[in-house]
């Protein structure tokens, strides 16, 4: 089975061909080796994005009313705003108990 790699560097986005690449070895099946062990439960555990600027968690587009006053204040802070909500969304529902960290 042929190994496929490729070099890309933060920022680049795959080419077409690069795509194609990918998922047909997405396909193929997993050979774990001595250099390259089947990782147990608690390895995966510790998994974290090694830079968070390169991780981009699965956002939901939803319709959400909120005072008018907050959303100006938000806004007021300029570009960036809606992630700012979004961590104070994280920080209230953390002290709240109702959810975890992000990674």
């Amino acid at each position: 089975m042929a190994k496929v790699s490729m070099k890309l560097t933060p920022g680049d986005q795959p080419t077409k061909e690069q795509l194609k690449e990918i998922k047909a070895a997405s396909k193929r099946p997993i050979t774990y080796t001595a250099d390259a062990p089947e990782l147990t439960d608690d390895e995966l555990k510790e998994f974290r994005p090694a830079d968070p600027k390169y991780y981009r968690p699965n956002k939901e587009l939803i319709s959400l009313r909120l005072d008018s006053v907050l959303v100006d204040a938000f806004k007021s802070t300029g570009k960036g705003y809606q992630t700012k909500i979004n961590e104070a969304l994280w920080r209230g529902a953390e002290e709240m108990g109702i959810i975890g960290r992000k990674s």
